[in-house]
């Protein structure tokens, strides 16, 4: 009964003329207006047939977003609370489309995003920017943590150092609270400081200590390695 009374919209997508600045698609356009909608698309290269939610089309991609997943039993619900199964269709890869439920909609609203149910929120540029400023931030900050042209057990100090002090890199070389040196080969007697921080030379000094003595208590509980045996010659 529904099948007979379902409405069938079928169309070829006019791919947005190309120029500059002009890469749009028109509001009045049919894939703009069936937002929210349940459609049926073809796409090329090989006429692969996809039904679903259309959830957006976007101008500047150019591209629309279609949620294959079954209807929610409650189309008003939030967003977040829907099954989702999305795919990203370039308009040049749309061969046709036809539209198969009007989906919900707030009442007495225009065609596109504003009306769609669930409501699709505008994009803050403003935090998106901050969140990439601040993984920039925090991958510069893990790649000068990373010590460049050197050993595991050199990178293993540092990591044990930066555990309770201040620590950073300058080539191959681990200063420590700003103050002390640790140089290549990384032993007790490659610490160096200026006379007036003798005392944080000590310090460092223990916790270098303290590196050692837990490296050598692991290196000492690890199970021997069985030799194995040669059989005798001649039986």
């Amino acid at each position: 009964m529904a099948d007979t009374k379902r409405q069938s919209i079928q169309g070829k997508i006019a791919i947005p003329k190309m120029g500059p600045n002009k890469d749009v698609v028109d509001g009045d356009s049919m894939l703009y207006k069936a937002v929210g909608a349940r459609i049926k698309i073809t796409c090329a290269p090989d006429n692969t047939t996809l039904e679903g939610t259309l959830f957006t089309t976007c101008n500047i991609t150019n591209a629309i977003a279609i949620n294959t997943a079954s209807a929610p039993p409650n189309p008003s619900a939030t967003l977040s609370s829907q099954p989702g199964d999305y795919h990203i269709i370039p308009f040049a890869h749309i061969l046709s489309f036809e539209l198969v439920g009007p989906g919900e909609r707030v009442p007495e609203s225009g065609p596109g995003f504003d009306g769609a149910l669930p409501s699709i929120a505008k994009v803050d540029m403003e935090a998106l920017k901050a969140r990439e400023e601040h993984t920039i931030r925090e991958m510069k900050k893990k790649d000068a943590m990373r010590g460049k042209g050197v050993t595991k057990e050199a990178q293993e100090i540092f990591d044990f150092f930066a555990r309770t002090l201040p620590t950073r890199w300058h080539e191959t070389t681990i200063i420590i609270n700003d103050s002390v040196l640790l140089q290549k080969p990384y032993s007790l007697e490659d610490l160096k400081a200026p006379k007036d921080k003798q005392q944080s030379l000590a310090q460092v000094r223990k916790v270098l200590e303290n590196f050692y003595q837990r490296k050598k208590a692991q290196g000492n509980n690890r199970a021997p390695v069985a030799t194995p045996i040669a059989p005798r010659k001649g039986g």
